[in-house]
């Protein structure tokens, strides 16, 4: 199915790039609002503004919805239409889903942006369920980055014709030099997140239900072990995943309140969504994506100040001394986060800093250890 260059101008990515996870966000709760109106024999065509579906309407394949319907009509995999048949008959069969999306895999160098777009909210629609898999999870790493490297191809191309023209006229268009510098911040906002959010799949094979780990009394260690902690280190870098996120660790504050590895984890999802904040402050030079950025690593600071103080003076155990490089990192990232944005540093983070420090020594034998180590007394030293 052939789409429109002009009509991929008209995806919300396109028109502001800058609200990337905004605008992505917006059209995943449709999708969850697809099913559950499904679910709920209740459909209401306001909230999904003119793309709910009932489950005796035929798809056109002209819109995003649960079927993947105009995903499996550019496919060339001939089962790809049976299989969003079955999802319009079966719209909880995530297997189908999963496979239609597979398919996506096997065409994705051919597939335009538009259609990288859809497969990757039908698979962050699967991440975002309460049976969540390892499977689900590695995909939509895989499928997040095509994506993000499709939508960066396609703006770079622009700025590339933006620049032509600048060098073609001979004529100073103030009108171009501002999309070329627009375009250029874009660009670079888009390629940063592909490498901020870039990680190794998870090795392991699992499955974990949510509904069913709210409901328990204790998390089974295999749960912990190969469920709830690998897939963290996973999620945090797919900043669509909130809810899910948000649930494991509610459950893991309720069942797990003295292992660190619950502050470590969220630290590093408020880390992640801090720097989206602040590479968008960067390009854009406003002070509400600052101030967002800022609230984020706050509260990464809080989440790890408290894993730390489970860890006590000498981290002995494995997470222990996970906790302790991370909160040495992360007081790393924040100094050089308030020296970017020239802004001066708080007496209290320095005392954090130092108290990082003190924590790394009984490990620094570890050079990864020792290498954050050194790069906060570089910098308390020029603060001296």
């Amino acid at each position: 199915m052939a789409i429109n260059k002009e009509e991929i101008r008209e995806l919300p990515d396109i028109q502001k790039p800058l609200l990337l996870f905004k605008n992505l966000k917006t059209d995943l709760d449709k999708l969850k609002s697809q099913i559950n109106n499904l679910n709920k024999v209740k459909l209401s065509s306001k909230l999904l503004r003119g793309i709910s579906l009932k489950k005796g309407d035929l798809p056109t394949g002209k819109i995003l919805e649960f079927t993947g319907s105009r995903l499996s009509q550019s496919l060339k995999n001939t089962r790809a239409k049976e299989i969003s048949e079955r999802l319009h008959k079966h719209p909880e069969d995530s297997k189908s889903r999963l496979e239609l999306v597979e398919m996506f895999l096997q065409e994705a160098e051919g597939s335009s942006l538009q259609i990288a777009r859809d497969a990757f909210l039908l698979v962050m629609q699967e991440v975002e369920k309460p049976m969540i898999s390892t499977q689900k999870i590695n995909m939509a790493l895989t499928v997040q980055t095509i994506y993000f490297e499709k939508l960066k191809k396609f703006l770079h191309d622009d700025l590339t014709e933006t620049e032509s023209k600048i060098k073609g006229d001979g004529n100073v268009d103030t009108i171009l030099e501002k999309q070329q510098q627009r375009l250029r911040g874009e660009v670079d906002f888009i390629q940063k997140c592909v490498e901020l959010l870039k990680t190794e799949p998870i090795s392991t094979v699992y499955e974990l239900n949510l509904n069913k780990s709210k409901t328990e009394n204790i998390i089974p260690f295999g749960d912990l072990k190969n469920g709830f902690d690998p897939m963290l280190r996973r999620l945090v870098f797919l900043p669509l995943a909130q809810e899910n996120m948000e649930l494991m660790f509610e459950i893991l504050h309720r069942l797990e309140s003295k292992n660190p590895l619950v502050g470590y984890h969220q630290a590093k999802m408020h880390d992640v969504l801090a720097q989206i904040q602040l590479v968008i402050a960067s390009v854009v030079n406003e002070p509400e994506p600052r101030k967002k950025g800022f609230e984020q690593l706050s509260k990464a600071m809080k989440a790890i100040g408290g894993a730390v103080k489970l860890v006590g003076d000498i981290p002995e155990k494995a997470v222990e001394k996970a906790a302790v490089h991370r909160f040495g990192h992360l007081c790393y990232t924040i100094h050089r986060s308030y020296r970017s944005h020239d802004i001066p540093v708080p007496g209290d983070h320095l005392q954090r800093m130092q108290k990082a420090v003190s924590l790394l020594e009984p490990i620094a034998a570890d050079p990864k250890i020792q290498k954050i180590q050194t790069k906060l007394l570089y910098v308390l030293s020029e603060e001296k």
